[in-house]
This record gives structure tokens, C-alpha cells and sequence, in this order.
């Protein structure tokens, strides 16, 4: 007899053998007790966790000589022939290969034949159902709804997402979970008993983890590893027959990169690779190793067991990362998983993961936000008069000469004040824009201002602005905002268009402007050179500053 491989001389015959599928076995069990079979089944889930297992032992139980039963007897002609895959009763169809319309108008056809004798039922298992045409799926609807008596389907699937709605609302579907790596390493325990070889804990969790939650994927790598090792199997002999590294190596690897020791954590990369290491299963393991130290830093130690870490390994992490900070630990995994996704996509992987291990090896700690924080405050604490800002009577008086930006909470001025105060203009601009119009506002600020008296204005610039402003409907505007802005009644508005259009404005206006301009750079060459200033940006580097407002400015 020719061998057979672990995923199918250990495939489950019964639901007491099916692992980590509770919540679908007991309600099939529970089904066939109360002798409420359904018509038609939906299994979906990710690959090889006992879809099509559970599947065909619900075919022995429907067509057992005992049955319908949850506990077929598998000694029996029915239930060793859908075993072996000869019975009559149960057909099981690739959903891939037998995916049109005529494949299945020849399904249909065979509906209408009676189960063979010895039989009570006959199974449909269409495998991979996803892949059927829309037009199959739609030839198939009348049969799924009102299928022949002793008529069962059980239909399979990983992409549960391409079924049309109008199948899953014809079925009772069942969702088949990823197996707990605690589930696969038991079973596999078993199988390696069962075969009469031995394996350590390390290789088990290795090869639970490579599975992800996959029993058949499982048991194909044990039987990977079994025939590279060609007895017992150790951790480092898994790594090396899988193409990962063993976890001490990774362990090293880590110490080097917590270190800051960029060469010894390179030439911790080189000899994993030079061990055969495959990169992909390399990256995706030193950031599983990450994740644990994590987790051993933050998580009970009764929970790390439960998943399946064991007392040794937890100690040994624990040992590597006692002298980590937990957020620079944090920090560390959030840009490995960066560098990781974008490694296992490029055509450079070991290029990328060689990059990250230097970039975790040379960055600096994390510096607390708090930390940073406390340390400005106790710099702004110090003396206004110690950082060069004006005291708070400076402010006040600043303040009170200051031009409001609604003049209308204001006391009524004298027309002395509108004489001297030409800086008032640029609030009053913004007063109309806001209250009034803001076109007109945008025409004021593109003319200077060359006269500016009690009851008297003059403006200059640009004959298309100076129109604009002119305009009945802009110079009745212009007078009602001066009149409650200014409080002076009867204004007098000459406008003196430009000659040059491509001189600039000289004006009374655009030389306050001027002045104010080179007051605010010296001011900001003053304040970025003053100690105070340099230390905070010391404090955070890389920062830049974006404006600099005065206590008169910011309305203290």
C-alpha cells in the first residue's frame, strides 16, 4: 500500500474527532438526535479546518445502518464506502472544475433518482461552491429551495463573501473558525505519539504558527518536518526543514537591536540567512518574537499561557525586556509592522527587513509627551520680563490705543484721533469685509491710502479698483461703514487713479504697512535668538515656528 500523508490518514471520521468546532458538531448532533435534518447546509470558513471532514461525517451519520444517527458506527458498508470515497449515496463535486450551467443541468438530472438500495439519503457536496457561475448559482436556486425527497446539500466554501444572497437565504450556514495553535499542538502531539516519534514544545509552537489556524496546513508541515528529520524532531530542526529560524536566534536578534549594536544584530540577519532561512517566514516570525515581548510586558502571566506560551519562554522574555521602556517597546513594533508590511511586498524583502533592524538599532528612545511638557512649562514659568515680553501694563496700554475691530462697543472718538491714527485703516478694512461687504473689503486693501483727515479721504491705485469703489452702490457702502467706524459724519472721497499700472502704490497706507513689515521681522529674529525660545525648540526637534503674537495681539 502506498503512504499516506498525515492530512489524510488522521482526517476525523466522527464529530467527537473534529477539533475546535464545538459550536458546529453539537448542532449537528443535536440536529440528527431530534431528527430535524435541513435540506441544505453552508459551511464557510478558512482553509483546512474540517469543512469537508464534517461534511462527509454528517454523510455517515444520515446514511449509517444505524442511522440517522450523531454517532455512526464507521464499521458498517455505508460508512467505510463514504470513507473511502466509493458510495453511491454521497457525491462530492469540485465547485471549480464543475462550475457552468451544464455541469449543473446534470446535477438536476441526477436528483431524480432514488437513493441506491441500503441508503436513505443522498449527500451533494460541492466544494469550493464559490466558483460556480452566476448562471449556475440561479440553475441551482429551485433545486436548493425544494430539492427530492431524501435529497441533502452541503455546500463548501472559504469566500463566503461570493455566494449571491439569494443561496446563503436558502441554506443554514455554519462559520468554521481558525483552530487555537493549543488545539493544533495536541493533535499533533497525538500524531507524532501515534506515529512513534517525538517533538519538542518548540517545534510544535512553530509549526502551530506557520499554520495559522490551519489543521491540514499543520499536519502537511509535520509531515514536512518528519521526513527532513527522519525521527525526532527539535526546534531547530523544524527551522531549518520550514526555511524559518529557531527562536533562540531571533532572541539574540532582539538583544542586539535593544542594545543599539547595529553590527551584532546584522550579523545576527547574515547568519540566518545563511542558515536557508526563507525571508518572508524570517520577517513574519522576528515580528511574532516583537509582539511577545510586548505582550510579556503588559499582559497576566496566566493569560501568555493560555496563549500558549510556555513558563520557560515567558521568563527568558521577560529577562530581554526588563530594561526596555514599554512605550519605546511600543513604538518599536508599531514601525516594525511599517517596514514588515512593506517588506513582504517588495521584490527587495531582505533589503527592507535589513534597513528596519538598522533603524531599531540606531533611533533614539521615546521621549514621553508628559515628560516634554513639564519641562516647557517650567521654562514659561520664569519671568515675563526674563523672556523680553511686555509687561502686563505695557499690554494694557497697548490695548487701549488699539483699534477695535467693532468699533460700535467703543465710546465716540474726536476728530484729532481719526488724524493720527492711520493704522487704524487696516482694522477698519476688515470691519468692512466682515460687516458689510467683503468685495469692497478686497478693492480697499488694493489701494493705498494717500490722504487721510477728519471727514476726508483720498484713495489711490488701480483705475479698476478705484472704479469699483466708486461705483453708487460701493461709495454709499464706503460711507456708511467710515461714518460708523470713524463716528465723524459728511465724508469727502477723492480718488486719484494710478498712472504706471505696474507701480506700485506709494501712499500714506503702504509706508505704514512698510514700517510694520520690518517691526515684525526684527521682532521675530529677537524673539527666535532669545534663550528661552532656543530651548524649547531644543526640546523638540524638528519643529518649526509658524507665527509670534505679542500679549497685544492676542487681546491679554
Amino acid at each position: 500500500m502506498s503512504y499516506l500523508v498525515f492530512a489524510r490518514k488522521y482526517r476525523p471520521d466522527s464529530f467527537q474527532a473534529v477539533s475546535g468546532q464545538d459550536h458546529v458538531t453539537t448542532s449537528l448532533r443535536n440536529a440528527l438526535s431530534l431528527n430535524r435534518i435541513g435540506h441544505a447546509y453552508l459551511f464557510s470558513g478558512p482553509r483546512g479546518v474540517g469543512k469537508t471532514s464534517v461534511a462527509r461525517i454528517f454523510a455517515k451519520c444520515l446514511n449509517c445502518s444505524e442511522g440517522p444517527t450523531p454517532t455512526p458506527c464507521l464499521e458498517c458498508t455505508n460508512c467505510k464506502e463514504i470513507a473511502s470515497g466509493v458510495s453511491l449515496a454521497v457525491r462530492e463535486i469540485d465547485g471549480a472544475s464543475h462550475n457552468s450551467v451544464d455541469n449543473v443541468r446534470e446535477l438536476i438530472d441526477s436528483f431524480r433518482s432514488l437513493p441506491p438500495p441500503g441508503t436513505k439519503y443522498k449527500v451533494y457536496i460541492i466544494d469550493e461552491v464559490h466558483m460556480l457561475s452566476l448562471s449556475a448559482f440561479n440553475a441551482l436556486l429551485k433545486s436548493l429551495e425544494e430539492p427530492p425527497p431524501h435529497t441533502v446539500f452541503i455546500l463548501a466554501t472559504t469566500e463566503l463573501h461570493k455566494i449571491p444572497e439569494t443561496v446563503l437565504s436558502r441554506c443554514q450556514r455554519f462559520d468554521f473558525r481558525a483552530l487555537p495553535s493549543m488545539k493544533v499542538e495536541e493533535r499533533l502531539m497525538e500524531i507524532a505519539q501515534a506515529e512513534g516519534f517525538s517533538i519538542d514544545f518548540d517545534a510544535l509552537r512553530l509549526i502551530a504558527r506557520l499554520a495559522e489556524g490551519s489543521m491540514r496546513d499543520a499536519q502537511t508541515l509535520l509531515d514536512r518536518v518528519h521526513a527532513f528529520s527522519g525521527g525526532n524532531i527539535s526546534g531547530e530542526v523544524a527551522a531549518e526543514a520550514l526555511g524559518t529560524v529557531d527562536r533562540k536566534v531571533l532572541v539574540d536578534l532582539l538583544s542586539s537591536v535593544f542594545q543599539r549594536d547595529i553590527d551584532l544584530a546584522l550579523a545576527s540577519v547574515e547568519k540566518a540567512f545563511q542558515r536557508g532561512a526563507e525571508t518572508s517566514l524570517f520577517i513574519r516570525e522576528f515580528i511574532g518574537v516583537l509582539r511577545d515581548c510586548l505582550f510579556v510586558g503588559s499582559v497576566k502571566e496566566d493569560r501568555l499561557l493560555a496563549n500558549g506560551m510556555s513558563q520557560d519562554e515567558i521568563q527568558t522574555l521577560r529577562s530581554l525586556v526588563a530594561g526596555v521602556d514599554r512605550a519605546d517597546l511600543t513604538d518599536m513594533y508599531r514601525v516594525a509592522l511599517q517596514y514588515a508590511d512593506s517588506a513582504l511586498r517588495s521584490s527587495f524583502a531582505r533589503y527592507s527587513f535589513e534597513a528596519l533592524i538598522v533603524q531599531l538599532s540606531s533611533r533614539e528612545p521615546v521621549k514621553e509627551l508628559g515628560e516634554l511638557l513639564s519641562k516647557v512649562k517650567l521654562l514659561l514659568q520664569s519671568p515675563r520680563r526674563e523672556r523680553g515680553v511686555p509687561s502686563a501694563s505695557a499690554a494694557r496700554s497697548v490695548r487701549k490705543d488699539a483699534a477695535p475691530l467693532n468699533p460700535r462697543s467703543e465710546p465716540e472718538q474726536s476728530v484729532s484721533d481719526v488724524t493720527i491714527e492711520l493704522g487704524k485703516w487696516d482694522t477698519f478694512v476688515q470691519f468692512v469685509a466682515t460687516e458689510f461687504s467683503p468685495v469692497l473689503g478686497e478693492h480697499l486693501r488694493r489701494v493705498g491710502v494717500a490722504r487721510f483727515g477728519p471727514g476726508s479721504l483720498t484713495l489711490s491705485g488701480p483705475k479698476f479698483h478705484l472704479d469699483s469703489i466708486e461705483s453708487q452702490e460701493g461709495r454709499s457702502k464706503l460711507v456708511e461703514a467710515l461714518e460708523r467706524f470713524f463716528k465723524v459724519q459728511e465724508w469727502e472721497i477723492t480718488f486719484v487713479p494710478q498712472a504706471d499700472k505696474d507701480s506700485e502704490v506709494v501712499s500714506l497706507h503702504s509706508e505704514t504697512q512698510r514700517k510694520r513689515r520690518e517691526q515684525k521681522v526684527a521682532k521675530r529674529e529677537e524673539v527666535l535668538s532669545h534663550p528661552q525660545v532656543r530651548a524649547i525648540r531644543e526640546a523638540f526637534p524638528g519643529t518649526s515656528v509658524e507665527s509670534i503674537r505679542t500679549t497685544s495681539e492676542q487681546g491679554e
